[in-house]
């Protein structure tokens, strides 16, 4: 349950980020990278579960 906890967290982050106009390349990286890496995931996948683009269950699939 720890992975969706995660997975809530990015995709509050990101929408804060989004929402505050502040989005930079550098925020989306210190926001996204330590995720993909703790699950292993490439940027593609990280950003799509960041950006809420895929289903739980295809969020799911990455983590395991």
């Amino acid at each position: 349950m720890d992975k969706m906890k995660d997975v809530s967290k990015l995709q509050e982050d990101w929408n804060n980020l989004l929402s505050s106009g502040h989005m930079t390349k550098k925020a989306m990286c210190d926001l996204v990278i330590p995720f993909r890496d703790k699950y292993g995931l490439t940027d593609g996948q990280a950003l799509q579960v960041a950006r809420n683009e895929i289903s739980l269950s295809e969020i799911n699939s990455l983590l395991e």
